[in-house]
């Protein structure tokens, strides 16, 4: 064809010199609408060479070709032409950035120009400068102002990735220093049907770039009622499910609480002695900020005048610096800010009132406070956009109902009871929350400032709208009310999720897990899934990071159920419930253990997609009415696919999960060891106890554990009654109380009166073994009993019957006596008889118990998971 030489443009007037910025214009179907992207382009006024790259992508309209050869031929200083088969918008971006950067090392930066959208004159120069001037950001990115439809979006304020991963704040039309590219980030070619752009930025940010808004740049996008945009939106939950897989790390519910911690902190935590805010997620996080209450006073107002620039905490909250401190010595903190948050989905304002109790025990409960009582609130939490509906309201008449008496707005108040031992002496508990947060909304309402709320400020329309509601952002992956304000750094938080935390082997085995697990460097934290309180004595005190309720009442460890496993009950929480909350509250760890919790085997196959590393600590099998073994070994047969690692406690129960179908690789036996150390100075009381032993001594028996069905109490009772009636040598101690209710269970009154209160202490159970010369334990089943364990390192001679893993560690008549199931009684009373009558014999297996404990404790017993799960996190890594 014939070219005609188009008449050079004011480029012509910049010499010829080494390009300092390329843009490339990739083309498809656009060969009309080109040229106008062409000399926009051409138009820029800037002190540095300019050069365009134009990449055909197999364009089928010839016109496109033509118009590409006569502006190439026309302005050879300034446009290159390439041609390349079609490969998608992704392919010719990478295409013409990739010729850019290995054809003139002097381009610094690229901007990518669709072939119908426009430039301002001045906007690689703006952008340009803003590069220059901020040598730490990766990329300049603009507001949307179209034409065609015409609308102006303002995408000012800071640049924040976490908004970025729900919506798309920066254009391609994004001016990309170089040094971006030669990280290896380039347009996934992938993305064929649209938000490439998206997914670059987000590649890039993750490379460690990030961008920077200007005001002033000057891009000009097209928007017409079809496009290749609204195409993408059509295929949008598609396209942002690929991006989340690719993206795994970044829209993990751990990458995005680091990121709303770093970007947009969650709560204002008005600290009203000390007159200032704390503003983070994570209050414990050493680079939390605090302001006075007068700069953020300040703040808070510039987000108020109808723009979406500017971020401030959207979650208010009204408590004293006492508060905190007593909240984190009960381990408590997260929490409480993380119930009272959900329970801002249904009302006005969430209140804490705090009880001391003489008991070493934790517990809640919670009431609707609106007209039936006054709150004595220590904290008071606001929903989001309340305050600020308050404080444009015509009078503070309405907010002050909160401190009425009763309460008169919706409030739900939760009641913690905390033991005495965590407040100083003296200290006065804060009750004025309520009060004092009338008065911060009485003064914001009186401000000069409010006179403003009145006016438009910006021409353009916000349209950052997750700016003020970035809370939201970290709680979709998991869809609850409230993402669990805790920040994992280090990769090892680990949490223990049990149903309840009493005085039972299986919340004994969970602590000295915990401890063992501390001292290898992890962080333990607990989870009680059901139960409203628990005991929290200074050992599990000093064990665990953090304790938290689930307080959730949709769950049951063993709920309703319209299937089963090979017999056992699957509840239907476990598969069908609303598992959003407890979801949240596990998935910020780096690992957790499921200890017995039932349902909650439903939620790990979510928790382990998030990478989140799940154990199961098998103990026992239940037995059913028909003596059928049931329970969470069976119910962990069926959520094993959700597991990384089985923990039986015993050899045996290891064996038994592989031969109903567990790999052998995935079981991790942590074999049960003592609960409890022993002093060094017991060892020799023992010895001396033991060898000071007369023959005339009557035989001290000792039964010591839960009094229920399982462990056989009405044969204990027979046993005890015909020792008693043949006038045997014996010294009976009875120690325990019903934990779980056994309407079955009545003790006879002769029986009764020796019953003594259960032993919490690792110097009351020390007491009771150095004083018992033989431990009896009747049980129907069992899994490895930590008081035979116990037993057996003080000395004392198990009595037991033959059920779980008992064999594995007594043997007959050489370290204890294992009774059949058969034949318990009569077995149990030939033992007590023979031994009551042969001291030699009970110092010979005395002394055998002994030697066969040593070296059994919990480091030696859970250092193989340690380091499976030291491999798995490094895996992870």
């Amino acid at each position: 064809m014939q070219h005609t030489l188009l008449k050079p443009h004011i480029m012509n007037a910049t010499p010829v010199t080494a390009p300092r910025v390329a843009v490339v214009v990739p083309i498809f179907r656009h060969s009309v609408l080109l040229s106008e992207a062409i000399e926009s382009a051409l138009a820029q006024r800037a002190g540095f060479r300019i050069q365009l790259v134009l990449v055909n992508d197999g364009c089928p309209h010839p016109e496109t070709d033509e118009v590409c050869h006569e502006y190439a031929l026309s302005y050879p200083d300034h446009i290159t032409y390439l041609r390349k088969p079609n490969g998608g918008l992704s392919d010719a971006r990478n295409h013409g950035i990739r010729h850019a950067l290995s054809t003139w090392p002097s381009v610094e930066a690229i901007y990518m120009l669709d072939a119908d959208n426009r430039l301002r004159p001045d906007a690689m120069s703006n952008a340009m400068a803003a590069l220059d001037r901020h040598p730490e950001t990766g990329w300049i990115y603009p507001n949307i102002d179209m034409f065609g439809l015409p609308w102006a979006g303002d995408y000012g304020g800071d640049y924040s990735l976490l908004i970025h991963t729900v919506m798309n704040v920066c254009e391609a039309g994004s001016l990309i220093r170089r040094e971006v590219f030669e990280a290896g980030v380039y347009f996934d070619t992938s993305f064929k049907s649209g938000f490439e752009d998206w997914d670059f930025f987000l590649t890039a940010a993750e490379a460690g770039f990030r961008g920077r808004h200007i005001e002033n740049f000057g891009f000009l996008y097209r928007k017409r009622a079809e496009s290749m945009l609204a195409d993408s939106e059509r295929d949008s939950d598609a396209i942002r499910s690929e991006m989340r897989k690719k993206h795994k790390k970044l829209f993990s519910p751990r990458g995005l609480l680091e990121l709303e911690q770093q970007e947009a902190p969650r709560y204002a935590i008005f600290l009203a002695d000390r007159g200032e805010v704390l503003l983070t997620v994570d209050p414990d996080v050493p680079d939390a900020r605090r302001i006075s209450m007068a700069e953020f006073e300040r703040l808070w107002w510039r987000t108020q005048t109808d723009n979406s620039q500017h971020h401030m905490p959207p979650i208010l909250l009204m408590t004293h610096s006492a508060v905190l401190d007593q909240l984190r010595r009960a381990r408590l903190l997260h929490a409480v800010l993380w119930t009272m948050e959900r329970r801002l989905a249904q009302q006005c304002f969430a209140a804490l009132e705090i009880e001391p109790r003489d008991a070493e025990r934790i517990g809640w409960n919670e009431q609707e406070a609106q007209d039936s009582t006054e709150l004595h609130a220590a904290m008071l939490m606001v929903r989001p956009g309340l305050f600020s509906d308050i404080v444009r309201d015509s009078s503070i008449a309405w907010a002050s109902g909160v401190a009425a008496r009763p309460c008169a707005l919706p409030t739900t108040l939760l009641r913690l009871q905390l033991p005495e031992t965590l407040f100083s002496n003296g200290e006065e508990l804060y009750t004025a929350a309520a009060h004092d947060f009338v008065g911060v909304a009485a003064r914001y309402q009186a401000s000069p400032n409010r006179d403003a709320l009145a006016y438009r400020w910006d021409w353009r329309t916000p349209d950052v709208p997750w700016r003020g509601r970035t809370h939201e952002i970290s709680r979709i992956p998991t869809k609850a009310d409230a993402a669990y304000p805790r920040i994992s750094r280090d990769g090892r938080d680990i949490g223990f999720a049990l149903p309840l935390a009493e005085f039972g082997g299986v919340e004994r085995v969970a602590l000295n897990t915990a401890r063992a697990m501390k001292r290898a460097g992890w962080r333990p934290h607990l989870f009680i899934l059901e139960a409203q309180s628990c005991q929290f004595s200074a050992e599990w005190r000093d064990t665990f990071e953090s304790v938290t309720f689930l307080a959730d009442p949709t769950f049951m460890t063993w709920g309703p159920a319209n299937s089963n496993y090979l017999g056992t009950d699957v509840p239907d929480w476990s598969r069908s419930g609303d598992q959003r909350q407890a979801t949240a509250m596990l998935a910020w760890l780096d690992a957790v253990i499921n200890f017995h919790g039932g349902a909650i085997s439903g939620v790990m196959g979510q928790l382990k997609r998030f990478g989140v590393k799940t154990a199961l600590s098998l103990h026992l099998s239940d037995l059913s009415t028909f003596q059928r073994p049931v329970g969470n070994t069976y119910l962990g047969l069926a959520f094993e696919h959700a597991y990384d690692a089985i923990l039986p406690c015993s050899r045996q129960l290891g064996e038994w999960c592989h031969a109903m179908g567990i790999p052998a690789d995935k079981i991790v036996p942590i074999l049960n060891a003592p609960s409890f150390d022993l002093p060094e100075e017991a060892e020799a009381r023992l010895d001396a106890r033991r060898a000071t032993r007369s023959p005339q001594d009557p035989l001290r028996v000792m039964y010591l554990g839960r009094l229920d069905q399982q462990k056989g109490i009405e044969r204990l009772v027979s046993i005890i009654e015909t020792t008693q009636a043949l006038r045997l040598p014996i010294e009976w101690r009875l120690i325990g109380r019903a934990v779980i209710s056994d309407s079955a269970l009545e003790l006879p009154p002769q029986i009764s009166s020796l019953l003594e209160p259960p032993l919490t202490t690792p110097e009351g159970l020390e007491e009771a073994f150095e004083w018992a010369d033989v431990f009896i334990l009747p049980s129907y089943y069992e899994g490895l009993p930590l008081t035979i364990l116990e037993a057996m390192r003080s000395g004392v001679i198990p009595i037991a019957t033959d059920a779980g893993a008992v064999t594995e560690v007594l043997h007959q008549w050489v370290n204890g006596v294992v009774l059949s199931q058969s034949d318990t009684i009569s077995e149990a009373l030939t033992a007590l008889e023979r031994l009551a009558s042969d001291p030699a014999l009970v110092r010979q297996l005395s002394s055998r118990a002994r030697t066969d404990m040593e070296g059994r404790n919990w480091n030696n017993a859970v250092k193989p998971f340690i380091e499976r799960f030291e491999q798995l996190r490094e895996s992870r890594t």
